[in-house]
């Protein structure tokens, strides 16, 4: 058995399910009309896609649109980076400088 109709409360907790119309109808109108219930309650048919809104003295109809997507739209192209203006040093070819001697004199200055 399906049970098509489904009752949330004004919390939109799910509080009941039920096959048929009338049932769910009924039960909803019995408890919107207690006291500790938050309202309003809504009784769904996902099959037919409507929404009854019921209260304890009435209850109002809601009929979904279905969506239709017409069309898309591509995603934004990233931003251009700025060139970078950083220039990396070219290294010089191998065998061409060698490295520097670190054990050669220094001059000392003194003070006068």
């Amino acid at each position: 058995m399906i049970r098509r109709f489904l009752v949330f409360d004004g919390d939109g907790e799910l509080v009941g399910t039920f096959a048929g119309w009338e049932d769910a109808h009924t039960w909803a109108h019995l408890r919107s009309a207690e006291s500790a219930t938050v309202g309003p309650i809504q009784v769904e048919d996902r099959a037919e896609r409507r929404t009854w809104t019921v209260s304890a003295d009435h209850c109002r109809l809601t009929v979904w649109r279905r969506q239709v997507e017409y069309g898309y739209c591509l995603p934004p192209s990233p931003a251009p980076v700025p060139p970078s203006t950083f220039v990396p040093p070219s290294a010089p070819p191998p065998g061409t400088v060698s490295p520097r001697p670190r054990n050669r004199l220094r001059r000392q200055v003194t003070a006068s």
